[in-house]
């Protein structure tokens, strides 16, 4: 009965571990910490699409997050952390500089699925890379790109090639800026709340 009761408790813990980690991101601890200021920019990346120095400590045992996709030709990068000698907790993103994306669509609606990856920090959590799968639908005559997956809902507006509006992740709506074309859609935002900060971008390439 004992060993019985034992195998039991060690399952249900083996159980509790996996459930822990299948629902967590890269992070999870070290968020705004009292006296930290939150902030949350775009920025324009450096021709290999990084970020430029913004300030933020991202040495060895630094309490940042540091991310950069680039796939055909287009791309985005985001950093964030606390910025050396002040009391700014700061996200930035932004695109590749001339991130391909194609011709201009001549299509009235097309749909692009791809990839998002993005930082989110409050006072209780600093999750450094939060990815997943995202599909957006774009309306070019209507002049919008929506999607939503995993918690990040994208609600852009699209004039010409260019992409604007927002995207919003855990309670932040952060400014959302991009490029798409025939190819793909590449769009990094960043933001923040009194609390909380936002970061990140995506890169979808174009179903039909």
């Amino acid at each position: 009965m004992l060993l019985r009761l034992f195998t039991i408790a060690l399952v249900l813990a083996c159980f509790s571990v996996l459930a822990a980690c299948s629902g967590s991101s890269d992070g999870g601890s070290g968020g705004v910490a009292p006296g930290l200021t939150p902030q949350g920019r775009i920025v324009t990346l450096d021709a290999n699409g990084d970020v430029p120095d913004v300030g933020i400590d991202t040495g060895s045992g630094s309490n940042a997050a540091s991310f950069k996709r680039i796939v055909n030709g287009g791309g985005f990068a985001y950093q964030m952390g606390r910025v050396r000698n002040s009391n700014e907790f700061l996200g930035v993103a932004g695109i590749l500089p001339d991130s391909q994306v194609g011709a201009s669509p001549t299509v009235a609606t097309a749909t692009y699925s791809g990839r998002y990856d993005l930082a989110y920090a409050d006072s209780n959590r600093f999750d450094r890379n939060v990815s997943g799968n995202i599909t957006l639908d774009a309306d070019f005559n209507g002049g919008t790109l929506t999607g939503q997956s995993g918690g990040l809902t994208v609600n852009g507006s699209i004039t010409g090639q260019s992409i604007g509006g927002t995207a919003s992740y855990g309670g932040v709506n952060a400014g959302l800026t991009g490029r798409i074309g025939n190819d793909r859609a590449v769009g990094a935002f960043a933001g923040n709340t009194n609390r909380k900060v936002l970061a990140g971008g995506f890169i979808a390439e174009r179903d039909n």
